[in-house]
C-alpha cells in the first residue's frame, strides 16, 4: 500500500502540456486520403437514385463509396440490434445521415466532389406520431422494460395525497473538445488497422470483425489520446465507413468530423417521464408509478440496455412498498443517440427528484427531511428483488446538507432577497453498476527486471495511464 495517497505527476502531463500528445486527427500516413461525407437534408426520404460518376471524374478524387458498394451482412452493424447501415441504402432516416463518402487527395477536393453527386429522393412519412402520452401504436417502439413490486392500485388507495407530473429532458450533445476522428488502412495480409478516437476499442474491434466477416485477430484498433468522450465515443460512429472506404481506395484514409457533423452524429436520449406518487400526509411514500419514454433516434445502438438501466431505478433510491415502473425506447427521425454520463439514469433522476421537491413544497415539508424519511437503508429489498448492501446515502445527504449550510426549505424561502441570490438544492440518486462485467490485463516481465503492462483501458483525461 506504499503508493496509496502519494501525490504523483500525471504520466500524460508533459506530452499534453508541450502540445506533443497525438490524437487521431494528428495521425499522418504515406499516401493518406481525406474523407468527406454527403449527408441527407431530409429527416425521412426514400432514395431513388445515387449517381457518383461526375464526382469520381473530378481530379484528385480517388473513390466514392455509395450504397452500390454495400452487400448483404456487410451493410449493417450495431452492438445489440444490427439495424444501422454503414451509409443510407434504400432511405434516409434523419437529417445528417450519410448517403455517400468521397476519398480524395485533399479535403477541399473531397468537399467539391460532394456537390457533383446526384441523389434523387422522395419524401416519406416519418415514424408515426403518438396520440397523447400513452403509446397505443407499437410501430416505432424498439423495446419495453417493466418491473414492479407490490400493488400500486392498493398503494394509491391507501395514500392521503396523490401527485401526478410529467417531466421532460432534451437531447444533449456531449460537446467533447476533440471531434470524432478515424484513420483506417488495410495491410497486404488483409488485416484492418484503425487509429480512432474511441472509449471502447474492444467493442469496436468486435463489431467491425462481424461487419466485415473477419476474425478479430485480423482487426487491430489503436487508440491515441482521446480528447473527451462522455459516452459519445462508446459505439462505432466513423469506423465502419472509414474501413470500407479504405478497402475500396486501397489507400489509408482519414475522416475527421467538423463540429457541425459532431452534432449530427451522437446525442444522449431525450426523455418524457410521467410519474405518479402516492404519499401519506407526513411525507411517507406509499406508491409510485412511472412511465418513461426514451427518444433513441433513428437506430438502436444500445438503447435497449438504456431502457432497462434507467427503468429499474426510475422509482428512485426510496423505500416504496408499491411500485410499477415501465420504460419505452422509441425510434424517431433524428440522429442516433447513446450513453451520456449515466446511460439513461439522469433522465429519470431528473423526474423523480424534481417531483420530490414539488411534493415537499405542496406538503410544506423540508425537501431534505422528505428524502431522509424515505431513503433506502441497509438490507432493504429493491424493486428488482435484490437486497441493498453498503447503503450510506442518508449519512451522505446529511453531510452534504451540513457542508452547504442547508437551513430548511421554509426557512430559506423566507430569507429576504437583496442583491445577489444564492440557490441551494438537494438531490439524491441511485444508479446501477451494470455488473457482471469483465476486464483483463497482462503483465510481462522483461529480462532486465522491467515490466510491460498490456491493457485496453483508454486515457480520456481521467488519469488511467497514471494509475496503471
Amino acid at each position: 500500500m506504499s503508493s496509496v495517497g502519494l501525490d504523483v505527476s500525471r504520466a500524460d502531463g508533459p506530452a499534453k502540456i508541450r502540445g506533443a500528445a497525438q490524437y487521431a486527427a494528428d495521425v499522418e500516413l504515406p499516401g493518406m486520403l481525406f474523407v468527406k461525407a454527403l449527408r441527407s437534408t431530409y429527416p425521412h426520404a426514400k432514395i431513388l437514385r445515387v449517381d457518383a460518376s461526375k464526382a469520381e471524374k473530378l481530379p484528385g478524387v480517388v473513390t466514392v463509396l455509395t450504397r452500390n458498394d454495400l452487400k448483404g451482412k456487410n451493410a449493417f452493424f450495431g452492438p445489440v440490434v444490427k439495424d444501422q447501415p454503414v451509409l443510407a441504402i434504400d432511405r434516409v432516416r434523419y437529417v445528417g445521415e450519410v448517403i455517400a463518402a468521397v476519398a480524395a487527395e485533399a479535403r477541399d477536393i473531397a468537399e467539391e466532389a460532394l456537390d457533383l453527386i446526384e441523389v434523387d429522393r422522395i419524401k416519406a412519412q416519418s415514424f408515426p406520431a403518438k396520440s397523447g402520452f400513452r403509446l397505443q401504436d407499437q410501430g416505432n417502439v424498439l423495446s419495453r422494460y417493466h418491473v414492479d413490486d407490490g400493488d400500486v392500485a392498493v398503494g394509491f388507495s391507501e395514500s392521503d395525497e396523490i401527485f401526478e407530473d410529467v417531466y421532460t429532458s432534451p437531447k444533449i450533445q456531449h460537446a467533447h473538445i476533440e471531434p470524432h476522428a478515424t484513420v483506417a488502412y488495410w495491410e497486404p495480409s488483409g488485416k484492418l488497422v484503425l487509429y480512432t478516437s474511441t472509449q471502447t476499442p474492444s467493442s469496436i474491434r468486435t463489431q467491425l470483425a462481424e461487419l466485415l466477416g473477419l476474425p478479430q485477430s485480423m482487426v487491430r484498433v489503436i487508440v491515441p489520446f482521446v480528447g473527451g468522450g462522455y459516452g459519445a465515443k462508446t459505439h462505432p460512429r466513423l469506423e465502419p465507413l472509414a474501413a470500407l472506404v479504405a478497402r475500396k481506395a486501397h489507400r489509408p484514409v482519414q475522416w475527421v468530423l467538423t463540429r457541425e457533423e459532431v452534432f449530427l452524429t451522437a446525442h444522449c436520449q431525450a426523455a418524457v417521464v410521467k410519474i405518479k406518487t402516492g404519499v401519506k400526509r407526513d411525507g411517507t411514500i406509499v406508491a409510485r408509478q412511472v412511465e418513461a419514454v426514451y427518444d433513441i433516434g433513428a437506430y438502436a445502438l444500445t438503447s435497449t440496455n438504456t431502457g432497462r438501466n434507467g427503468g429499474e431505478v426510475s422509482g428512485g433510491p426510496y423505500r416504496i412498498k408499491h411500485q410499477d415502473l415501465t420504460t419505452y425506447c422509441v425510434y424517431t427521425n433524428t440522429p442516433p443517440t447513446g450513453p451520456y454520463r449515466g446511460f439513461g439514469v439522469p433522465q429519470v433522476c431528473w423526474a423523480y427528484e424534481s417531483q420530490m421537491d414539488d411534493i415537499a413544497r405542496r406538503l410544506g415539508i423540508d425537501p431534505l427531511e422528505l428524502r431522509l424519511k424515505n431513503l433506502v437503508r441497509e438490507g432493504d429489498p429493491f424493486v428488482t428483488g435484490h437486497n441493498l448492501v453498503s447503503v450510506g446515502i442518508s449519512d451522505c445527504a446529511r453531510r452534504a446538507a451540513e457542508v452547504i449550510g442547508w437551513q430548511g426549505g421554509a426557512e430559506q424561502a423566507a430569507r429576504p432577497l437583496s442583491g445577489k441570490v444564492r440557490g441551494k438544492g438537494m438531490a439524491v440518486m441511485i444508479k446501477t453498476t451494470m455488473t457482471p462485467s469483465n476486464s483483463s490485463a497482462l503483465v510481462r516481465l522483461n529480462a532486465d527486471g522491467s515490466a510491460v503492462l498490456l491493457t485496453s483501458s483508454v486515457e480520456i483525461g481521467q488519469g488511467t495511464l497514471t494509475s496503471l
